[in-house]
């Protein structure tokens, strides 16, 4: 292997061992600190929870069931559900659900996206916190009201919750119930650095206040959750995460569903990226701009390393092989019985496979570690598993190598 290529290997394995020490220390030093959280204030506050729909007549009535079996005081919760001109039954199922008396129904004459629907929404909210929820998610009856202490901190701009997969039948979706599991972990711990960087769709809570003097939601924005996040740290907001608040939302079963759904996630990460350039390494933002921020560049690049040693591997691996077949007449069984015992052990012991291993380990020991607080231990010891640690993340490095491909081209991004 070239020396280029070795640099980036060792790199690049460095870069995620070093992420994932980082993520046990904290969890070492805070654990027991996983379900501290503030006290309910009394009286509890206000909340709006919205709900932007479109072409969501399978999942829409259930969510609004879902919320409005919240635990929380009736006269203190209203809904409004924004029907973005669906061209489905949505509209009429929201209607059905006006005579409860908590529920307001507003209709977009045109489509016109999530981000500009829930400004629409937050126009007519009176409350003093507002919610998001994706209209196919679901969340436990209790979450609210373990989420609101927390703005007793006049600093605290959003609550976000711990995101499960609603969906676990197929191969795809229980890799991708793995997946959400440690990020749930993962958005913990950078709670606990005051570095989180995304409000995920899913039922996160927000100041209402905080909402406004920003600006609401970017309206031409790939993953307006992310860039609502790090405009609400740019104005001096914290965002923090209530672990034992469980929200559930539904995943892609298919693969082409998740491809397009990551490309998206992915440029707008990118995008997002450099409009935020300025919070890279400065001190203002504390751990999200000395730390977080430059990691997740670091760690796109980080994969791109890996990719790009990965095919040259393979590449001259194959040539190497089809050249010892030639100087062997093609005899492929005597190859197959007779291997290289001293390149086989020198690839077993080679320095970015033991880091590499060491890397697995440790994901795997917390991903482990997040399935038992999350307590789901039932699920950990499953083979599935296995394959989200060591062949998921090479079909997500491609995806990473085609949205960084499309940004570079400037291809037309789709929703």
């Amino acid at each position: 292997m070239s020396p280029l290529f070795v640099i980036l290997n060792y790199t690049a394995w460095f870069i995620f061992v070093y992420i994932a020490v980082v993520w046990l220390l904290v969890l070492l030093q805070r654990r027991p600190e996983l379900y501290d959280r503030p006290d309910e204030p009394t009286p509890l506050p206000g909340v709006t929870v919205l709900i932007p729909a479109y072409n969501e007549e399978h999942h829409l009535a259930d969510t609004i069931r879902s919320v409005l079996s919240l635990d929380y005081p009736k006269k203190s919760l209203s809904v409004i559900v924004i029907n973005d001109c669906s061209t489905d039954t949505t509209g009429k199922i929201a209607e059905e659900f006006v005579k409860t008396g908590r529920v307001t129904v507003l209709h977009n004459k045109t489509n016109k996206g999530k981000a500009a629907s829930l400004n629409y929404g937050i126009e007519q909210v009176t409350t003093e916190l507002l919610v998001c929820i994706d209209a196919d998610s679901t969340v436990d009856s209790k979450a609210l009201r373990v989420m609101v202490g927390h703005f007793r901190d006049s600093t605290v701009g959003s609550v976000t919750p711990a995101l499960n997969v609603m969906n676990k039948k197929n191969l795809l979706e229980k890799i991708q119930h793995a997946e959400y599991i440690l990020n749930a972990f993962m958005r913990k711990m950078l709670a606990f650095l005051d570095a989180v960087h995304v409000t995920p769709g899913v039922f996160s809570v927000y100041r209402t206040d905080a909402i406004r003097k920003i600006g609401g939601f970017a309206e031409h924005n790939l993953t307006e959750d992310m860039e609502i996040a790090l405009r609400l740290h740019d104005n001096g907001y914290k965002i923090t995460n209530e672990f034992s608040a469980c929200s559930y939302t539904v995943c892609p079963s298919r693969w082409s569903e998740l491809f397009r759904q990551r490309i998206r996630w992915y440029r707008g990460a990118i995008r997002n990226s450099i409009q935020y350039r300025r919070m890279f390494f400065n001190p203002r933002y504390g751990n999200l701009g000395m730390f977080m921020m430059p990691l997740n560049f670091l760690s796109i690049l980080a994969v791109f390393g890996l990719l790009g040693t990965l095919l040259w591997n393979i590449t001259t691996d194959s040539i190497q092989a089809i050249w010892h077949l030639s100087l062997v007449n093609w005899d492929i069984w005597n190859m197959l019985f007779n291997p290289n015992l001293e390149l086989m052990l020198f690839s077993l012991y080679s320095t970015p496979l033991l880091f590499g291993a060491l890397g697995v380990g440790l994901a795997a020991y917390l991903l482990r570690t997040s399935f038992h607080i999350t307590n789901k231990r039932q699920l950990v010891s499953r083979p599935i598993y296995l394959i989200y640690l060591v062949l998921f993340p090479l079909i997500l490095m491609v995806f990473w190598a085609v949205a960084l491909m499309l940004e570079l081209l400037r291809a037309p991004a789709r929703w």
